[in-house]
């Protein structure tokens, strides 16, 4: 809108002035007739503007589903329009109705507060398949005012479209015929191209409420199966935004109010993409440093045992990003994101001790609907948590960690743990759906619901790797182990629409009979909860619905949390909103005053009254272990865990051997708490007859990360005749955490099983324990097949075999070829070695075949039909001249020639040189071209060099890095390079300064020809880099960039080299893991690429005894072999009897001056993908 750059302007003065101006409208050259003309928004700034009031216009013709009445609700309710508003009035129209406004007009004119402004667009105002119009009356006072920034914009869930063009423009007051959607495109200021959606957002000045019933009103909108009841124990003004309840010792109950949500407080967006993941300008700081937010703990008492809370406390208050209380360990642990905060209050007056402390810090905040959520207690004392889909994080111990440590990096969804007195943090289980909440049943197993459908949620095991949401991870990334060939399923349960996104398992003495132990999900979506029942399926479970127990016609009804209480009763945390998706609430379209906790038992139950445990005695406590309600069990688990006392540690050990059930098992949880678990007594106790005993005497004590000779020796015995499935999924889960020999010994035990071939989870999980010791100790997993019985075990033939083999050539160094062909020549049998060649094939799909060592290439020869790059590569003669006919044929696929050409170039085939001179004379592919030119470099042929260079502005753009090192490499190539750049028909600006330093290396007359051009070359450059910066940081935060520009930017700059996410070539680091939030990590590395130069990734130069200079990172050595990857991204192999010496550069690989050239907004754009935490897809 009209932005003013003057200093604050008096109203009065100017409502005369532009009064007296009005229908000359002098400001810009020629006086404007009373209809209208096109104009240019925003405008150049400084531009002048028509005086005094006046109408802007333009059409838009939107995606039919935004105008579809009766379709997705999500669509037609989430349309916004954004006016990047200036101290101006304004009003905005669309087909003829007022969407809103800002400032008042003549007279008593007052101007808006220069904040940018969205405007909610009503279901129904717009016209399927019709040019609708946009009008918006301005008051320019001053005439020196413009639309800023890029215009309106108008914005959906996913995709928006930006005003910034042509525009019409009328002067006058009188309201102009308004409302008119037209069938036909009008001739002018009409846009229908709408992109995804990545306009930076923001809290509108007023939100944007549903529908909403008084709590009694609600309440009689419940449907409830036969024999139930629900009351409402809390709602507004007491509640609002419930995400999190929870208990303490007490029996009180501990709410948390997300009403901070979306938007971190004192944050600005700085770029976002259309799944609403945003960078924002800062870090937020813990309280008390923090910006005061609007999220809050509250504490809420039953004093007189009637069942309603009476007495209502805040514990904290102006919080922020807080979603989630604990109380435990002498005070309340609260996730308030990015830090999980412990708040002490250790006389328990509910009023905190001092300042939180910050254990752990780093948790994303990219999309505040999925960050860090829903801790819990887990049975062996460590506190539990979740992480949504679309955040990342890497976390860090405050105090204990030094300054810029990396962390633990994750990327999307997961469980983590963390123990309060050890101060560990690891990641429990990745992947699983858009993670809310936790769940602990009875045995200990650990649930999610799941955002997604066809399924009821996921069954969390120790060191499990789950799909991220159960989908294909182009929206997620990767998975976190590229060789983890597979990840555990979700719980299948048919076709279950989305989603029961919370979900517990019902253990309460006031629930029905029926329900104890079946899983009940919370489906806000649909305005429901649903029972499930679990049928065992191996180490884990499928579900089937029962029925849908509760359900509620208000529209605003959406229960997002739910808990087994103290009363035997269950909790449901309803965040009561109309709106329910996050881009809605994104778009301001959410009431933070509102919410409600109900309370759903059974008619027929009573409550109970027994609730405060924090009074009892240990050997009261001890009692409670058998309590029919999970809350009293788990709650006496901690209490004893806590007073931790010898006479309590020996009648714990007494009551686990006497029961043989959930007492047992819960005994042992306490105990273990209660630090009173050895080695002794926990091998002891594999032989329990409770199996969750001995998965558990299992797990806590592989939590030390290795066990005594004794207990392990137990364990391997136990893997071997152990009977119940999830106690040898433990096994598997606690071998991954253990050291090579421990690790190696359970699985085998576990893989010379044949019950659990079929089984959902164990075989996967064995495989990760091997595939965990292949990269360091590969010659310990590859000695275990040596033995012929173990190939013909099933569950390797099936499970196994397939997978090492993959993973090995996969990796592909030729140590690992060499372990390929151990694998292949200890093979007891044919079909042994199908499956092994099934890997190896699958492994090297849609890549060029490497050269391999002569002990893989003997094996290959026993194939009955081996591909044709094979033969070329055992030197068959009549291969070989077939070859060459595929290499010179640009018909057949550019991978197969490539893989062909470098088999022949490997095999020294007669007629290859001038077969790929002429290729890389008239080849039009890169790729092939690249591969021609690392070829022909072995020549020696002074005539090579002269046609490179005369070929050269012809190249394919890509292949042109290629062709300057091939000249680099040799000197008399280099002379032709060099009088090529000195005659101006190369580039100067081609040459990097890598190949520069290449050319200094050769010393005499290419030295001198080369120092004359670069005369500067090898000297140290005068540092002006803190300057540079500072004002790149300034750029890139001063105002907003789109990631979608900035991938092609990225794709430009930088793919060629390195990988990000799923996209990019692999000469440079990864830089996926990297930490790229953090500018003053980022910018030193991209300014000044050889500043510091990442292990692994240092310039090696490599003088060959036939002439040869070349240079590149070394990807692979062995006593035969030097691997190269160069700039041009090709693998140049040298044997190590033809390497004269080597020396590594102090200068990087990377090419200086990445940024050059970019303007200011590409900057911003670059910035915007470089740093995203997860990868964007159209």
């Amino acid at each position: 809108m009209p932005c003013l750059a003057t200093p604050p302007i008096d109203f009065s003065v100017n409502t005369l002035r532009s009064a007296l101006l009005l229908g000359l409208l002098a400001a810009w050259p020629g006086a404007w007739a009373l209809e209208w003309q096109p104009v240019t928004v925003p405008g150049e700034a400084g531009g002048a503007r028509p005086v005094g009031t006046g109408w802007y216009r333009c059409w838009v013709k939107v995606p039919d589903n935004w105008a579809t009445l009766g379709g997705r609700d999500l669509w037609v309710e989430s349309v916004t329009l954004t006016i990047d508003s200036s101290h101006a009035a304004h009003e905005a129209f669309l087909n003829g109705k007022r969407l809103g406004g800002a400032g008042s007009f003549p007279p008593g004119a007052k101007p808006s507060d220069g904040k940018p402004k969205r405007y909610k667009v009503p279901p129904g105002g717009l016209a399927k398949g019709k040019w609708n119009e946009l009008a918006i009356k301005v008051f320019n006072p001053a005439g020196l005012g413009q639309f800023r920034g890029n215009g309106p914009s108008i914005q959906g869930y996913f995709l928006e479209c930006l005003f910034s063009g042509e525009w019409e423009y009328r002067p006058g007051t009188e309201l102009p015929p308004l409302g008119q959607a037209l069938e036909a495109k009008p001739p002018r200021a009409a846009y229908d191209q709408f992109h995804e959606a990545s306009r930076v957002l923001f809290e509108a000045q007023t939100l944007v409420h549903g529908e909403r019933l008084s709590p009694s009103e609600s309440l009689a909108r419940f449907e409830l199966a036969d024999g139930l009841a629900i009351e409402t124990v809390l709602h507004e003004p007491l509640v609002a935004q419930p995400t999190h309840v929870s208990f303490d010792a007490r029996g009180r109950l501990w709410v948390s109010h997300y009403v901070q949500y979306p938007y971190p407080a004192g944050l600005r967006q700085i770029s976002r993409d259309k799944y609403y993941r945003a960078k924002y300008d800062r870090q937020p700081r813990p309280p008390p440093h923090h910006t005061p937010g609007r999220s809050r703990v509250t504490v809420h008492e039953d004093t007189d045992g009637d069942g309603a809370y009476d007495t209502h406390k805040v514990f904290a208050d102006k919080l922020g990003l807080a979603n989630a209380a604990l109380p435990g360990r002498d005070g309340v642990w609260v996730m308030h994101t990015p830090h999980l905060l412990f708040y002490p209050d250790r006389n328990a007056d509910d009023i905190p001790d001092g300042d939180p402390v910050v254990h752990l810090a780093g948790f994303g905040f990219e999309d505040t609907h999925s960050v860090a959520n829903g801790i819990t207690w887990g049975p062996d004392g460590w506190l539990y948590g979740a992480q949504g889909s679309t955040v990342s994080c890497r976390v860090t111990l405050p105090g204990i960690d030094p300054p810029g440590a990396p962390g633990v990096h994750f990327e999307g969804c997961m469980v983590w743990r963390y123990h309060p007195e050890s101060r560990e943090f690891e990641i429990f289980a990745e992947g699983g759906g858009n993670v809310f909440g936790l769940e602990f049943d009875a045995d200990g197993r650990l649930f999610s619901g799941h955002n997604g459908g066809g399924t009821r949620g996921f069954h969390y095991v120790q060191g499990g790797l789950y799909l991220k949401q159960g989908k294909s991870p182009g929206k997620f990334g990767p998975p976190d182990n590229p060789f983890a060939f597979g990840e555990l399923p979700m719980m299948p349960g048919g076709s279950i629409p989305r989603f029961s996104h919370n979900v517990i398992a019902v253990n309460g003495s006031a629930m029905p009979d029926a329900w104890q132990g079946r899983l009940l999900g919370a489906d806000p979506l649909h305005r429901h909860l649903v029972l499930s029942e679990r049928s065992v399926r191996g180490a884990s479970f499928t579900t089937r619905d029962i029925g849908f127990p509760v359900k509620n016609s208000d529209v605003a009804f959406r229960p997002v949390y739910m808990a087994n209480a103290p009363d035997g009763s269950l909790l449901i945390a309803d965040f009561y909103e109309r709106y329910i998706a996050h881009g809605q609430h994104y778009q301001s379209q959410i009431d933070p005053t509102s919410g409600r906790v109900y309370r759903l038992r059974a008619k027929a139950k009573p409550l109970v009254a027994d609730t405060n445990l924090s009074a009892k005695t240990d050997e009261q406590l001890i009692g409670l272990l058998a309590h029919p309600n999970k809350w009293h069990r788990q709650t006496a688990v901690r209490l004893l865990g806590q007073r931790a006392t010898a006479v309590t540690n020996a009648k714990l050990r007494k009551q686990i051997k006497a029961e043989t059930g959930r007492a047992a098992l819960h005994g042992l949880w306490a105990l273990h708490q209660a630090g009173g678990l050895d080695d002794a007594f926990a091998a002891e106790l594999l032989g329990h007859p409770y199996p969750h005993v001995r998965s558990w005497a299992v797990r806590l004590r592989g939590d030390q990360h290795e066990l005594s000779t004794g207990f392990f020796s137990a364990v391997r015995r136990l893997a071997k005749r152990e009977g119940h499935s999830e106690v040898r999924s433990q096994i598997a889960g606690t071998a991954m955490r253990l050291p090579r020999d421990q690790a190696l010994g359970l699985a085998t035990g576990l893989l010379s099983r044949t019950d659990d071939i079929d089984d959902p989870f164990i075989p996967l999980q064995c495989w990760w324990v091997l595939e965990r010791h292949c990269e360091n100790d590969r010659g310990a997993v590859l000695e275990l097949f040596r033995d012929g019985s173990f190939f013909r075990q099933p569950m390797v033939e099936r499970h196994i075999l397939e997978r090492l083999m993959r993973r090995l050539a996969a990796r592909g160094r030729q140590d690992d070829f060499i372990g390929c062909a151990g694998l292949l020549r200890n093979a007891p049998t044919q079909r042994h070695r199908d499956k092994l060649m099934a890997g190896f094939s699958k492994a090297l799909e849609g890549q060029a075949l490497p050269r391999l060592p002569g002990e893989l290439i003997e094996q290959l020869r026993q194939l009955d039909n081996p591909p044709l790059v094979l033969r070329v590569r055992l030197g068959d003669s009549a291969a070989l001249g077939q070859a060459l006919s595929v290499i010179a044929d640009t018909a057949k696929p550019a991978k197969d020639r490539i893989e062909l050409i470098r088999a022949t170039s490997d095999a020294g085939a007669d007629g290859l040189k001038p077969s790929l001179l002429i290729l890389v004379q008239t080849e039009p592919n890169a790729d092939v071209v690249v591969a021609g030119l690392l070829a022909l470099q072995r020549f020696v042929d002074d005539s090579l060099g002269q046609a490179v260079v005369g070929r050269y502005p012809e190249f394919p753009a890509a292949a042109r890095p290629a062709a300057i090192s091939f000249l680099a490499s040799r000197p008399a190539w280099s002379r032709r390079l060099l009088a090529a750049v000195k005659s101006g028909s190369l580039a100067k600006r081609d040459i990097a300064a890598s190949t520069v330093e290449l050319l200094l290396a050769h010393g005499g007359s290419v030295a001198a020809q080369a120092r004359n051009l670069w005369p500067s070359a090898g000297e140290a450059k005068p540092t002006t880099q803190a300057a540079e910066i500072a004002r790149v940081r300034s750029v890139v935060e001063g105002r907003p960039g789109s990631p979608y520009r900035g991938r092609e930017l990225y794709m430009q700059r930088c793919a060629a080299c390195h990988k990000l996410f799923h996209k990019g070539g692999q000469i440079g680091p990864n830089l996926t893991h990297y930490q790229r939030n953090d500018l003053d990590t980022l910018l030193p590395g991209i300014l000044d690429p050889s500043r510091e130069i990442r292990e692994g990734f240092e310039q090696m130069h490599v003088q060959t005894r036939d002439g040869r200079l070349l240079s590149g990172f070394l990807t692979d050595r062995t006593d035969k072999l030097l691997i190269l990857r160069g700039i041009d991204g090709g693998d140049t192999v040298v044997e190590q009897s033809q390497v004269e010496s080597t020396y590594v550069s102090p200068r990087s690989l990377m090419p200086e001056g990445l940024l050059a050239g970019l303007t200011d907004q590409q900057l911003r754009d670059f910035f915007a993908y470089f740093r995203i935490a997860q990868p964007i897809r159209n």
